[in-house]
């Protein structure tokens, strides 16, 4: 495979994970509160990014075979967990002061609600190539930097407190749609 074939599935991989950086990021944190949510968000969303695909091809078809058929109910479950959240807050939530950073149960959560693609295409991966080591690499690179990127973003969404409920529900929405689509991947809905 070439870096330019590895870059664009890391980018292909690395978007709901950039969606979710921007949300989490729209949060209006305590100042010195900030750097540590990116860095748990970059790091946690690279690492997953990363390790996903090097253990599906290593583990191989007897992991993806145990959880391919019910993956993608995992995936929505845990993306749907949070964006429930999401829209409640933005119904009935008063965010006027800054909010605490987001648990590392939260992060984890979302780094494999994101990552568990990575899983599959690491397996078909492996069906084709001896080694995807320098792939991972370059995912959870792009992965991380997307991560960044997205969470600068909501930092700078958040500076518009009035539209903090509108920014919720639009969260909420975005995270439940992309649920929504990995059970369409899946042709849950056919």
């Amino acid at each position: 495979m070439s870096l330019l074939e590895a870059f664009l599935m890391a980018l292909a991989l690395s978007v709901d994970a950039l969606v979710c950086a921007v949300i989490c990021g729209k949060r209006r944190l305590a100042p010195g509160v900030r750097m540590q949510q990116a860095l748990k968000l970059t790091i946690t969303f690279g690492l997953f990014q990363a390790l996903m695909p090097l253990l599906g091809f290593t583990a191989g078809k007897g992991i993806v075979s145990l959880i391919e058929s019910f993956d993608h109910w995992v995936a929505f479950a845990l993306l749907a967990m949070i964006a429930g959240k999401m829209l409640k807050d933005a119904l009935c939530g008063d965010n006027a002061a800054p909010v605490c950073a987001i648990s590392l149960a939260t992060v984890l959560t979302l780094g494999l609600a994101t990552s568990i693609d990575a899983l599959a295409l690491g397996f078909s991966l492996g069906l084709i190539y001896n080694s995807i080591t320098l792939f991972a690499i370059i995912t959870g690179l792009t992965c991380s930097a997307l991560t960044a990127l997205g969470f600068c973003a909501g930092q700078w969404l958040a500076s518009f407190s009035r539209l903090d409920r509108l920014l919720n529900a639009a969260g909420g929405i975005v995270l439940l749609s992309i649920g929504i689509k990995i059970l369409l991947e899946h042709q849950v809905f056919a």
